[in-house]
């Protein structure tokens, strides 16, 4: 048996027999409009977690300035895209209808009580995929256990991609998947398989505790909550393999048979905003390095408006979307042969005389993937103009 009896910032809790006092991040009258707990108070005994959290951008989902830019273009043409882009960048406000953004726990993004307090994942459901119980009980992966400052239950949704999934999935009004990550990865062997989005992006970690020492003696494991991503340098590199099949020389062209393959990511390359995309560069070189020809392929998907006008910015995406255009991104474990071709001419392949030394013209090819973003963000700018000027000479 348990009861909960608010006293302004206090909580009585009554866990098999045993009183708790628990203070909380809210006062009596903010806790009746926003019911969560601030990340804060969770670093009190979960410091590990806390610092893995706040290096991620679930952490910054609110205060990083490619998300800035974006929200502030799409609230000058829509006032009414507040609530829609905050459910996901600042998702206590689904229950807080916090839009103006007063509380410390709203400007924390993806908090640590708004996961912990989701109980079930409906993703047939569009308009609320989450219910969510914010309050003393806490959610997660572990079973068979106790806390002294709240009480725990074993979920197993947070165990599954549906999780991850009410929010990496953008679907507008009209049916156009704006971002699939997760219909990505549930058409994936890897969903087949039983692989989840948590398995890659949450690994269990050695080198931290669920608790920390003087708390509680935790011998649970403990995921990552740094969440990496396409912002970490290693899951991209991890993400994709390209290597040359065959090089032929003719008389007016070498051509490359180049296979490319996604090799280690559990949903679409690249995935998130379609603006992102991947870059299959090939370069024709001399022997002394020098690029002679360069051909490229993209790998990208493109949305378009109701006049079938590619969209190029991020806002635009967000706000204009009524079909797609282009998809040829490569999906999980999916390999594609690619043809590059690079025109020569005979003097690209004549031996070159320079300073009275031969060198000889031996071609090389070189392929890469590029991992490819361009976002707007705001940057200071000088702003000087002179105003008035005088000068005399000395007497």
């Amino acid at each position: 048996m348990w009861g909960v009896q608010m006293k302004g910032a206090t909580v009585a809790l009554v866990v098999g027999g045993t009183l708790l006092l628990v203070a909380l991040s809210t006062t009596a009258g903010e806790a009746k409009s926003n019911p969560y707990t601030s990340a804060k108070v969770c670093a009190g005994c979960h410091e590990d977690i806390y610092q893995m959290w706040s290096r991620s951008l679930h952490a910054s989902s609110l205060t990083d300035p490619v998300f800035d830019v974006v929200y502030m273009q799409v609230l000058k043409t829509d006032g009414k895209a507040r609530e829609s882009c905050l459910r996901c960048h600042a998702p206590t406000t689904r229950v807080s209808r916090d839009f103006g953004l007063k509380y410390q726990v709203t400007r924390e993004g993806v908090t640590c009580d708004f996961c912990h307090t989701i109980s079930t994942v409906n993703m047939a459901n569009r308009e609320e995929p989450y219910t969510m119980r914010p309050g003393m009980v806490k959610f997660g992966p572990l079973g068979d256990t106790t806390s002294p400052r709240h009480l725990t239950t074993f979920s197993p949704i947070h165990e599954t991609s549906e999780l991850c999934g009410g929010c990496h999935e953008l679907v507008a009004k009209n049916g156009t998947v704006i971002m699939g990550t997760y219909s990505e990865w549930k058409e994936s062997p890897y969903a087949a398989k039983g692989v989840q989005c948590q398995d890659c992006h949450m690994p269990t970690v050695k080198d931290a505790t669920t608790v920390k020492a003087g708390v509680k003696i935790s011998t649970k494991r403990v995921n990552k909550h740094d969440l990496q991503g396409g912002h970490s340098v290693d899951q991209v590199q991890r993400a994709a393999k390209v290597e040359i099949l065959e090089v032929s020389k003719g008389s007016d062209a070498v051509l490359v048979r180049v296979r490319v393959t996604n090799v280690g990511s559990g949903h679409k390359m690249p995935t998130g905003i379609p603006s992102r995309k991947i870059l299959l560069t090939g370069r024709l070189k001399d022997a002394r390095g020098t690029v002679l020809r360069e051909a490229k392929i993209r790998y990208q998907k493109v949305l378009a408006d109701a006049q079938r006008k590619p969209l190029e910015t991020d806002a635009d995406i967000f706000l204009k979307p009524s079909t797609i255009l282009v998809d040829n991104r490569l999906g999980p474990q999916e390999s594609r042969i690619e043809r590059l071709i690079f025109p020569v001419t005979k003097e690209m392949t004549q031996d070159q005389v320079i300073g009275g030394r031969t060198y000889q013209r031996n071609l090389s090819v070189e392929v890469t993937l590029t991992y490819s973003y361009t976002p707007l963000i705001l940057q200071p700018a000088d702003m000087v103009q002179e105003m008035a000027k005088d000068s005399r000479p000395l007497p």
